[in-house]
């Protein structure tokens, strides 16, 4: 790829003139008057504490630029301001790009980046007192994305969540249900847990509980808090499902607190724990638990969710993983340092952990502000926006904002079959271009292009092609940096060049026959690149609309 080279040369002449390689940059300049390519490495030099890093950014990208201008794909290098340098590609090498990507074909875009490493991630992990509401889900296909890549990118995955099934609110949720179900008496007032969901599910348990005569108040609530949180596990994974997501490993907090006695023993016997005012402590020597509460047993002996959270990431890390990632809400960052702290503690390399903290949602229908869920009465659930906007919608717009921003969802916009909708845009673009393989036959698109591809000449053809040949670098960063909403934005950018192209490049009606044949296969591979982007996010490519 021209990219690639282009890279590899700079590497070379920046090496040989005493500079550092690892930070060069090209992107593509979204005005086309500035070159195929950029590159600011001039002015990044200039921050480089060597023996020549006093000179200017336009002394550097001029001592650059005189040992690249023998260069057989380029038709011209320019200085820019502040910098910059802009590099302009003769059409025909651009045009190479598209036989590369027709050569690779689906598997374009694939790297061997993660190859013999294995990632655990784990993500959603919603507490089964509740319909999974839809703050939560965000974490669902942010989790389920970058676990996709990872695997693009050769990652062996595992997929996984926590299912909280234990602890007092599990009591408190029993003690709800049983009370709406008759089976006690307890003041209204006094129960935890709201919403029409917990009335329509204590009719459902009722028959479940059993036999109560025999039992205490305190058993049949823990046994309506058992009946109930598995019930409220299935409803959730099955929205999950619905949402397009797996799990691979679903761990339960109620093996975890079995296994806790032996793993806080053998924390003790390695120091890392401390009696103080009655309770026990995590207290390793870590600057990220400086005046942070990391009580693992309470003064009246039972366990902290804490806990259940060391037992389970000790696990994680002890496992031979090379990489662990929780996607969590915001509300639980005080639990980041704490779980840096056991890594530190067990030797387990903190460049191997990652958190990603996701923001709140707002869910809003144009302008209202929608706040109240008519089942769970104090907040929206997932199966709500599901049912009324659909998975492709929910993921996408989901996926289109960075995890640590907050968020507005617009059911209308979600809803809304016109190009306004970013989700309806891009999948119409894949739908025109499989009516055009369709009409010419279906095959002609995806015939290597040998000689013909040098016809693509139009600065729409070029464009196009150029978006579709950093396909593999955008797989490849958001392998490494995690920021998922880079895959909406390309695929937004790539179906806007496609309509662009078709709205100016006729592609049946082309003649002669190599210049529709080379823009059949442009077509062919940009349905191929576009299919990639959407699987990856796990929205459906539709042939017709």
């Amino acid at each position: 790829m021209v990219k690639q080279q282009l890279l590899k040369d700079l590497k070379k002449v920046i090496g040989e003139s005493g500079f550092p390689t690892d930070d060069i940059v090209c992107s593509i300049p979204q005005n086309p008057t500035f070159g195929d390519y950029s590159t600011n490495i001039a002015l990044q030099l200039t921050k480089q504490p060597s023996a020549i890093s006093h000179q200017s950014s336009e002394e550097i990208a001029n001592k650059i630029i005189s040992n690249l201008s023998d260069l057989s794909y380029l038709n011209k290098i320019e200085i820019a301001g502040g910098g910059f340098i802009n590099f302009f590609v003769k059409p025909e090498f651009l045009a190479k790009d598209l036989e590369e990507i027709l050569k690779n074909g689906q598997d374009f875009g694939r790297s061997d980046f993660g190859k013999g490493k294995k990632a655990r991630v784990e993500y959603v992990s919603a507490n089964p007192t509740g319909p999974l509401h839809f703050g939560n889900a965000r974490g669902g296909p942010i989790g389920d994305v970058l676990a996709s890549v990872l695997e693009f990118c050769g990652w062996q995955v595992m997929r996984e969540y926590l299912n909280n099934d234990c602890g007092n609110q599990v009591l408190e949720f029993g003690k709800t249900l049983a009370a709406r179900a008759g089976l006690i008496s307890v003041p209204e007032e006094s129960l935890v847990y709201k919403g029409e969901y917990t009335r329509d599910l204590a009719k459902k348990i009722k028959t479940s509980v059993g036999n109560v005569i025999a039992l205490s108040e305190k058993e049949i609530i823990a046994r309506a808090g058992r009946v109930g949180v598995k019930v409220i596990f299935d409803e959730i994974i099955q929205d999950c499902a619905d949402m397009g997501i797996k799990f691979d490993y679903v761990v339960h907090e109620s093996r975890l607190q079995k296994e806790a006695g032996g793993v806080l023993a053998d924390l003790n016997k390695k120091g890392l724990l401390k009696k103080y005012e009655g309770a026990l402590w995590f207290a390793p020597k870590s600057e990220y638990l400086k005046d942070k509460d990391a009580v693992v047993i309470k003064s009246d002996r039972s366990y902290t969710y804490f806990t259940a959270d060391v037992v389970y990431h000790k696990e994680k890390f002890e496992s031979g993983y090379d990489l662990v990632i929780d996607v969590f809400g915001s509300n639980t960052f005080g639990h980041v340092p704490k779980l840096k702290a056991l890594a530190e503690a067990i030797g387990f390399d903190l460049a191997r952990f990652k958190v990603i903290l996701y923001q709140f949602v707002r869910i809003k229908r144009g302008q209202e502000v929608i706040r109240m869920s008519k089942r769970a009465g104090n907040f929206i659930t997932v199966r709500e926006v599901l049912d009324e906007v659909g998975k492709d919608a929910l993921r996408f717009f989901i996926l289109m904002h960075a995890a640590g921003t907050h968020m507005d969802f617009d059911l209308a916009l979600a809803k809304e079959r016109s190009n306004k909708n970013p989700v309806f845009y891009i999948q119409y673009a894949h739908a025109r271009m499989s009516n055009i393989l369709k009409k010419s036959g279906g095959t002609q698109g995806s015939q290597t292009t040998s000689g013909k591809a040098k016809l693509l000449v139009q600065k729409e053809e070029l464009a196009l092609i150029k978006k579709l040949s950093v396909f593999p670098d955008l797989i490849e960063e958001t392998a490494q940096n995690y920021q998922v909403q880079g895959l909406t934005s390309y695929a937004v950018a790539l179906a806007d060049l496609f309509h662009r192209f078709y709205e100016n490049c006729p592609v049946l009606q082309a003649h002669p026959q190599d210049l529709k044949q080379a823009r059949l296969a442009l077509v062919f591979a940009a349905k191929l690149v576009l299919v990639n982007t959407l699987t990856l996010m796990g929205i459906e490519a539709p042939e017709r609309m």
